[in-house]
């Protein structure tokens, strides 16, 4: 039986450097809520493919949101090159990558609200869309700035020889970063390993082949945001880290979310537990509805 309560549509994405991304489109369906007028753009964590977005995704489309989740160059759907292009980089992910699903939902569906959810690495990148300011809302998910003396004691002991010494040289023998370093996430190809260790041995974070800070239209975002972080997250998003990573939007309206596992009556968060399935549909709830109030309070304001 077709479910037209919800619509969904693979679909192929076209980069500026013409390389091919596989998305995926979530809508409300016939039968389904109505539209609310809003779209939402879901930004990965690194080497996390899109898939593991599209609970999340079904359940925002649900509340009458057009959701699109993407895979970066050289993950999951995203895998293959296109004939001559060079290896993927992290850099491409936030410069062509990001910016193309953002142009598609402008072009193909004009007139929505934009809203962004970027789930680590992926509320790190706003700042890289030449139309960053047209972002109504956004919630980040543990995303931090990831410079290694943004964790605490513990971890700093061994993130110098990680990102200095381990990942390189990893990558210089296998030619990859193995995903199950990263907590299972994809394998990340070499250009994305090299990038992600420069920028974490930089105390800038995001910068440029000179080292430079990377920060092109970070001064455009003026939407409301909330950055969201877990108590239980110490590898991947510590606080500090993602209390660092308001400096990147300097005219945001910037709201902080702290939340230990017991405060939802969950055992544990960590880095990758708000978007699995188990995650109770409230909490994904008081999302869609901070996102549209957001959303909706900005667009009233710049009409």
């Amino acid at each position: 039986m077709t479910n037209t309560a919800l619509h969904t549509a693979e679909i192929v994405l076209a980069t500026p450097d013409s390389q091919h991304l596989a998305a995926t489109l979530f809508e409300p369906g016939i039968d389904g809520p109505p539209a609310n007028g809003l779209s939402v753009l879901v930004n990965g964590a690194t080497g996390v493919p899109a898939r593991y977005y599209a609970a999340f995704a079904q359940f925002l489309a649900g509340r009458g949101f057009t959701v699109l989740t993407y895979d970066y160059r050289g993950i999951a759907g995203s895998r293959r090159r296109g004939a001559g292009a060079p290896p993927p980089r992290m850099l491409d992910w936030g410069r062509h990558d990001m910016p193309a699903a953002a142009a598609w939902l402008r072009r193909h569906r004009p007139g929505l609200g934009r809203c962004v959810v970027g789930h680590s690495f992926g509320g790190q990148i706003l700042g890289l869309d030449p139309q960053a300011g047209e972002i109504a809302a956004a919630v980040t998910i543990a995303a931090q700035h990831g410079h290694w003396r943004n964790w605490d004691w513990a971890h700093r002991l061994y993130l110098p020889a990680w990102w200095y010494l381990m990942v390189p040289g990893i990558v210089a023998a296998t030619g990859r970063l193995p995903g199950r370093l990263l907590g299972g996430a994809e394998d990340l190809p070499a250009g994305v390993a090299r990038d992600w260790a420069r920028w974490c041995r930089s105390r800038h974070y995001l910068v440029d082949d000179e080292g430079r800070p990377l920060r092109p239209h970070n001064h455009a975002v003026r939407a409301t945001m909330r950055l969201v972080s877990f108590a239980d997250d110490h590898t991947f998003g510590p606080r500090r880290g993602v209390d660092a990573l308001a400096g990147f939007y300097p005219h945001a309206r910037i709201e902080r979310l702290h939340v230990a596992p017991g405060d939802w009556g969950l055992p544990q968060i960590g880095h990758f537990g708000f978007f699995r399935r188990g995650m109770p549909p409230q909490r994904w709830a008081e999302l869609a509805d901070w996102l549209y109030a957001a959303a909706t309070a900005s667009r009233e304001e710049a009409a």
